[in-house]
């Protein structure tokens, strides 16, 4: 087995080569602030399904899991395969593809319930510690979650200083607005990726537009709770599979701009607080295909549980699959993947 470096062991070898680090967030990041809030199994005890014409309980039973995005996309593989028999339903189809709908957007509104309620929830240490350890980061930071955490940590004016460009100015057609808005052709200085969207973005149809509280004096979630009051929903990637992600991003100008970017990346790359599960697996093939150097994955826990051992399986797999990608030219060869691993218990995120 590799060995598992301490945190501060791997920021130290990328910084003897020489590397610019980059950083992707999962859903540990989230958990490691409020553990009683973002873990999947507290947010289908608290999610509202009334809108499904089944009972969610026997549903999840059956599939043997509390995560919403595994459900929705059983749903609708289960209408597409009734859409092959002659015979098929044509309400019961219709009605599998509502039920995933309505899964998608109680995920979405438990996520606003859930949600600390306003940005002073978490302590200005907490912060400091985050900011810490965004700091030693010089390079992008990219995460797969969609809730406010990254974004309130980014927005103190507390030190260390952080650069929090994440592509979002001013509407210059009016400038009072109480959203600024994403810009497409001069974000070239962004460097906040949310590669699934987020809680406090939302597409307007001609714009993505950015809620904020500084602009307001309302706390973001009570703005998304009188959004989804009105039936509008976060900008989010909540799809099942990884190849229906993938298609949801294609069809987003930011969200595909923030793909592009990572496939862009050199250096090292840090993975904090991220399983690597197949369904970010087109996350996975845009690191696979960049010009990363080296990836340095964090591991929560016994390094030898089952998680841990798949997690790193897959870890290997970046090494392997990044020699049968095609170079971008016939005489450039891609330079092999060195993949790492860290004790993520090493990591004082929130302090």
């Amino acid at each position: 087995m590799a060995d598992i470096l301490d945190f501060s062991e791997a920021i130290e070898r990328s910084s003897e080569m020489g590397q610019q680090r980059h950083l992707l967030l999962g859903n540990g990041f989230s958990i490691a602030c409020r553990p009683e809030s973002f873990r999947y199994g507290q947010l289908f005890d608290e999610a509202d399904f009334s809108a499904l014409s089944i009972d969610a309980g026997p549903l999840f039973k059956l599939l043997g899991t509390a995560d919403f995005e595994q459900a929705i996309e059983v749903l609708r593989i289960s209408a597409d395969i009734l859409e092959l028999y002659d015979q098929a339903d044509g309400e019961l189809m219709a009605q599998m593809g509502a039920d995933a709908h309505a899964l998608k957007e109680a995920l979405a509104d438990v996520l606003a319930r859930k949600h600390p309620d306003n940005v002073g929830e978490i302590e200005d240490a907490e912060y400091a510690s985050a900011r810490r350890f965004l700091a030693k980061f010089d390079a992008n930071i990219y995460t797969v979650n969609y809730d406010l955490l990254l974004y309130w940590t980014l927005m103190q004016k507390i030190d260390p200083e952080l650069e929090s460009d994440d592509g979002f100015r001013s509407d210059p057609d009016d400038e009072e607005t109480q959203y600024v808005i994403w810009d497409d052709y001069g974000s070239f200085d962004q460097r906040i990726f949310y590669l699934h969207g987020g809680l406090h973005l939302y597409d307007a149809g001609t714009q993505l537009r950015k809620i904020t509280w500084v602009r307001t004096g309302i706390p973001l979630v009570d703005q998304i709770r009188s959004a989804l009051s009105e039936n509008v929903y976060p900008h989010v990637v909540t799809e099942g599979t990884s190849e229906q992600k993938l298609g949801r991003i294609e069809h987003s100008p930011f969200l595909h701009r923030g793909l592009k970017s990572l496939t862009r990346c050199g250096g090292s790359l840090f993975v904090y607080g991220h399983s690597l599960d197949p369904n970010d697996e087109h996350v996975l093939d845009r690191i696979e295909s960049s010009k990363i150097l080296s990836v340095y994955v964090s591991l929560h826990g016994d390094p030898d549980s089952e998680d841990n051992r798949r997690i790193r399986e897959r870890a290997e797999l970046m090494s392997e699959h990044r020699l049968q990608h095609e170079a971008p030219k016939p005489r450039h060869r891609r330079k092999q993947l060195e993949v790492n691993f860290y004790d993520a218990g090493s990591v004082e995120v929130w302090g």
